[in-house]
């Protein structure tokens, strides 16, 4: 046994070293940093930090499983009404609960933080010295790694169609760049980023919560869930901020230029693929038989 945990950590330290150099390269040719050089001394030696190679492979199983998933497993019918399995259905209830509590914790803690260390709105330099900002923005890059198992769900449940590329699009792309946030820089302009997203996240997972125990009910719906239609604009809403926080930070604030940069960018991206979802869902003839999206 012994043998063959040495040859684990050989094979670990030769992928590690090929994950590191690759990520870390292309960080330096895109934005011209090494990042490398002076990481946050309160997250990078906090577990997934230092080296980018957890969450990538992390990453890779999750494609896998997608992948594997949305080829093995049968679409539900929804003009049949099936009972949910009581183990998957307490499993949702779970995961929903758990993330509306995790999330209002991140959404307080992000704006109490900027609070106590005097934070402008925007344009707020990182201070190493920010000890709990830094290990609040730990807490919601590790919370993007749990928030994998949405899609998990989704397969589980046969919801095929709620798989789209922009949902595991978004769930890849945020981990990674939260990842990059907790590692150099885990405060000054991220902690909006981070608030506004726990926010959004607070009313989506309510209404996914609210939804799971609906039981199909007409009545249910109707009182509680109306509000369902907005979360779209929302979400846009909310990715136009961060664009106009990306923009002003990347003029004006002594935030790591290359990171203000990196949001503008992505959030072009999300704006364009949230705006095609939307345009389908609500716009388009066929609209109405879209599924929501995460």
């Amino acid at each position: 046994m012994e043998g063959y945990m040495e040859l684990a950590k050989v094979y670990w330290a030769k992928w590690d070293g090929t994950v590191s150099d690759t990520v870390f390269g292309v960080i330096q040719t895109a934005f011209g940093v090494d990042i490398r050089k002076t990481p946050c001394p309160h997250t990078v030696d906090l577990p997934a930090v230092r080296t980018p190679t957890i969450l990538v492979t992390w990453a890779i199983v999750y494609l896998f499983i997608v992948g594997v998933g949305l080829v093995t497993i049968t679409p539900v019918d929804k003009t049949k009404k099936t009972k949910t399995p009581a183990y998957l259905d307490r499993l949702v209830k779970f995961h929903n609960v758990f993330l509306i509590l995790l999330s209002s914790f991140m959404f307080v803690n992000s704006c109490y933080q900027a609070y106590v260390n005097k934070y402008s709105f925007w344009g707020q330099a990182y201070d190493v010295r920010e000890v709990g900002m830094a290990r609040g923005i730990y807490i919601f890059y590790i919370s993007k790694l749990y928030e994998y198992f949405d899609t998990y769900i989704m397969l589980l449940k046969g919801n095929l169609k709620q798989v789209s590329f922009l949902h595991v699009y978004h769930h890849l792309s945020i981990s990674l760049i939260w990842w990059a946030i907790a590692f150099y820089a885990p405060g000054g302009d991220a902690w909006y980023s981070a608030a506004l997203n726990s926010l959004v996240h607070v009313a989506m997972y309510t209404y996914y919560y609210l939804a799971s125990i609906s039981s199909n009910s007409p009545g249910f719906r109707r009182k509680y869930l109306w509000w369902g239609r907005y979360m779209t604009s929302f979400q846009m809403t909310q990715f136009l901020s961060m664009l106009a926080q990306g923009v002003y930070c990347t003029l004006y604030s002594d935030y790591p230029k290359w990171l203000s940069q990196l949001i503008v960018v992505y959030m072009v991206t999300l704006l364009f693929l949230f705006g095609n979802f939307f345009v389908q869902k609500y716009l388009s003839s066929g609209g109405g038989k879209k599924q929501k999206n995460k």
